[in-house]
């Protein structure tokens, strides 16, 4: 039986579209039959993790282990989280089933490293809550990495009207917002971008007009590194330590 990948969607709705239009725009196949087979999961009704994160707001913890333990029994091989502020509860999320997960930090590093490992300063495109949680700065600081965001603007961060205008459907508006974000990066010193938000990608595309720095967005990164780990006859990736600890098991 093929592999089998899971995807705990619905954070939000159109995340895990995305996530998997990189997966099979990625994924070397000359037939239907050679694309991953793949169960989505996706419960809308989670909590806002941005709002848990940032205002105290309800846990999204139950819903996403639910979702979690559903693809654990279902038999998956390997679950990816398309939700960038997720990742805050990541060693929870792992805990609950044995089925390893793929961190989408790790998956972005892995790109960074792999296109421009000179790049000492990334900007990070994401919700003040991304940012707030830590999750970039930490694993990336790891590899002499130092993270640079807007946040500092409050609200005046341009990130975050980008985002908001891209959820109400105006995406001129949102390119507009998001290009000068992506501009204010670079002249702080930033010598990449990190797309740490689906909605993001949604308004810029793969590039930022005027912007001559490497790009990487955090969902297509994620559906690379699934490929590199579940598609028979590619090298795997190296596991992290949790990871071993689970397959282990």
């Amino acid at each position: 039986m093929s592999p089998l990948l899971g995807v705990l969607g619905g954070m939000g709705p159109a995340a895990a579209n995305s996530f998997l239009a990189s997966l099979v725009e990625h994924t070397p196949a000359g037939r239907d039959q050679d694309h991953i087979a793949t169960i989505v999961y996706s419960d809308p009704g989670t909590p806002d993790r941005s709002d848990a994160i940032l205002a105290g707001g309800p846990s999204p913890v139950p819903a996403m282990r639910r979702g979690v333990e559903f693809l654990d029994r279902s038999g998956c091989d390997l679950i990816a989280i398309p939700c960038n502020t997720a990742h805050q509860w990541f060693d929870e999320l792992a805990a609950a089933g044995s089925t390893p997960i793929l961190h989408i930090v790790d998956a972005v590093l892995t790109r960074i490293t792999h296109d421009a490992p000179q790049a000492g300063a990334v900007g990070i495109l994401a919700t003040d809550g991304t940012v707030h949680s830590g999750i970039y700065q930490r694993r990336l600081a790891a590899s002499g990495h130092s993270v640079l965001d807007l946040t500092d603007l409050g609200a005046d961060n341009p990130v975050m009207a980008g985002i908001r205008a891209v959820k109400a459907g105006k995406l001129d508006q949102a390119r507009a917002y998001l290009t000068k974000a992506a501009e204010m990066l670079v002249t702080r010193g930033a010598q990449g971008l990190v797309f740490g938000c689906t909605d993001v990608a949604a308004a810029l595309g793969a590039t930022v007009d005027g912007v001559d720095v490497p790009v990487w967005d955090s969902s297509e990164a994620l559906a690379i590194a699934c490929i590199d780990r579940i598609r028979p006859g590619r090298p795997d990736q190296a596991l992290t330590p949790g990871e071993e600890a689970r397959e282990n098991r």
